[in-house]
């Protein structure tokens, strides 16, 4: 299963990486946890480290 990479900030700046079976899958769980549908956390394999209050994605790559 691909590992897909995203850009976040809230309210500073980082990076998060989660397992998806596509590019689609991993643009619908982003936009899930955008609606706050999917809690953050709840990311496949995810890793990261949310600082501040505020949340946003910016771009949506694989990752080699």
């Amino acid at each position: 299963m691909p590992t897909y990479l995203a850009h976040y900030s809230t309210g500073e700046y980082g990076k998060l990486w989660f397992k998806a079976d596509s590019f689609e899958h991993a643009e619908q769980l982003i936009a899930k946890v955008l609606e706050c549908e999917l809690l953050f956390d709840e990311l496949p394999d995810l890793n990261t480290k949310p600082q501040g209050d505020e949340l946003d994605i910016d771009g949506l790559e694989e990752m080699p």
